[in-house]
């Protein structure tokens, strides 16, 4: 399963490295090209949205195994296409795909999880899907140096029929739904219901700030580095370090989980209220790299053993909606994260003040976590 949904990860990270020859070959501008990777997280937010109710009412396995067979169809139709329309079709189309392994895996985990203990399932596939960032843009380098960007595609395609057969052969059913029609007054009524449960939305939105702070991360660093002497090699290190601090924190969710039940949260809290206080030393004194390297590492790994607990958190009380609750979270995660970075590049340019709104970031979304568990408590 973790597998399956690192595919939508995948689908972005290694396209990365190749933009530019992927540009080139269809004739799009750098700016065309850049809409290859903006799409596809558009629909990967709004797809969750669609599928959530769908996995619902008609179960799990089908919408995966759906899922997997329109990610397949966008996946040939950006390997075949020739101009930036046909490719935006495509990414479209894969990204409705992905978004469907991201509703019934994470529902499927929460199903078979004992009431209570969905944290550690949620936290296993949080950390395969993890792997994708750290080593994708590695691979899409290689690869295109050696067989062109469209053997991305054709990689891909058969990354998908491998993940289809494996669901087909291993992955039953956890929830058959309840058959019933699925109509927009439903739908709506359906997240509507999931957004009164006392505690929801201020957990969403707490991961959603977390997230935020991570982009807006992605976005100022790079200057940062660049600023401090960094090279190129220097760079990518210092991102695969942080996404390994991010799975690092995913895997030790099940060992606390076990040896300490009451301890996550805490330990969560700890690791970015620390991260957060660190980065903002480090916005204000222009501390080294090292600073900064310590702060986001603590980030990340705090962020590793608090997003799988979040979502848990805010699914565990309304499982009878569990992919409902899991897509409307997932969209508000992407959705929320994508506008607060987009924010924050436009308001505040200076990459100093963006470290700063990291730190910030994350303090009001440890803020508004311990709100809306005192709401739930109450």
């Amino acid at each position: 399963m973790g597998g399956i949904i690192a595919l939508g990860s995948l689908a972005i990270q290694i396209i990365v490295p190749a933009l530019p020859q992927l540009a080139e070959g269809i004739g799009a501008t750098p700016a065309g090209g850049q809409l290859v990777i903006s799409l596809y997280l558009i629909g990967l937010a709004l797809g969750q949205l669609g599928w959530a109710p769908v996995a619902d009412h008609h179960g799990r396995r089908p919408v995966l195994i759906g899922g997997l067979v329109v990610f397949l169809i966008g996946t040939l139709c950006c390997a075949l296409a020739g101009d930036l329309a046909t490719m935006l079709v495509g990414r479209a189309v894969q990204a409705i795909g992905a978004s469907s392994s991201l509703v019934a895996g994470r529902a499927m985990a929460t199903d078979t999880a004992p009431v209570g203990k969905a944290a550690a399932p949620l936290a296993i596939l949080t950390s395969v899907t993890l792997i994708s960032p750290a080593l994708a843009p590695a691979l899409g380098g290689a690869v295109t140096s050696i067989g062109g960007w469209r053997a991305l595609f054709w990689i891909l395609a058969g990354l998908t029929l491998i993940g289809g057969a494996l669901a087909l052969r291993m992955l039953p059913e956890t929830r058959a739904g309840d058959r019933a029609p699925v109509h927009a007054r439903r739908i709506a009524t359906t997240y509507w219901q999931v957004l009164r449960q006392r505690g929801y939305l201020p957990l969403a939105l707490s991961n959603a700030l977390i997230s935020g702070g991570f982009f807006t991360f992605l976005a100022a660093s790079p200057f940062v580095l660049d600023a401090a002497g960094a090279t190129p090699a220097q760079a990518g290190l210092f991102y695969s370090a942080v996404a390994c601090a991010i799975i690092g924190g995913t895997l030790c969710v099940p060992l606390v989980l076990r040896r300490w039940p009451r301890g996550l949260k805490p330990a969560g809290s700890v690791a970015l209220g620390s991260g957060a206080v660190v980065i903002l030393i480090v916005a204000a004194t222009g501390a080294h790299l090292a600073g900064l390297f310590v702060a986001m590492s603590l980030i990340a790994f705090g962020a590793g053993l608090t997003g799988p607990a979040l979502l848990a958190e805010a699914i565990e009380q309304q499982r009878e909606r569990a992919s409902a609750a899991t897509g409307l979270f997932g969209t508000m995660q992407m959705g929320g994260a994508a506008l607060i970075s987009t924010l924050a590049v436009r308001l505040a340019p200076d990459p100093a003040v963006e470290l700063a709104l990291i730190g910030v970031l994350v303090l009001l979304a440890l803020g508004l976590r311990a709100w809306g568990s005192g709401r739930e408590a109450r």
